[in-house]
């Protein structure tokens, strides 16, 4: 292999043996992993951004939350807690027959999809569950001339 002068005065050679690569093989060669990076790291930054907007988000709802209730007289408060509490107590048989059937289901399943649907069944029925009693502490702010709850919260005492 002889090294000669290009007319752009960079070194060439004769042939192309295995360890030596043309700029053009060498940009094919790292193109594709640049991408995989590039496209890595976009991916990443996007998803933190959203995650940190989500959070931002619930931060503020709940800072909103926690204004009105400091706003709340005490017996706004406790005619919401005695609700909530009373809605609680009269959904406990449901919400235990909800786990001993997805108990039963996770037993019974067979497959990654049998248990993959089984805890589906479980989410729908607790988010029914919830929406109830979402519904009911509803009702009852609105007796008390409150603002309804922000739907994607779940209620608290």
């Amino acid at each position: 292999m002889r090294k000669q002068l290009g007319p752009n005065g960079l070194g060439a050679t004769d042939s192309h043996s295995p360890r030596t690569f043309s700029p053009t093989r060498l940009s094919g060669i790292l193109l594709i992993p640049c991408l995989a990076l590039s496209a890595i790291v976009l991916h990443q930054s996007e998803g933190q951004a959203q995650s940190f907007l989500q959070r931002r988000i619930q931060e503020r709802m709940q800072e909103r939350r926690l204004q009105e209730e400091a706003k709340l007289t005490e017996s706004q408060k406790q005619q919401l807690f005695q609700v909530r509490r009373e809605w609680l107590l009269s959904s406990h048989d449901q919400r235990l027959a909800l786990l001993q059937s997805t108990q039963a289901c996770l037993k019974d399943a067979q497959t990654f999809q049998d248990g993959k649907e089984c805890r589906s069944k479980r989410r729908q029925a607790g988010r029914k569950l919830l929406q109830e009693g979402r519904q009911v502490v509803k009702a009852e702010r609105q007796r008390l001339g409150l603002s309804p709850l922000p739907t994607d919260l779940p209620f608290s005492f």
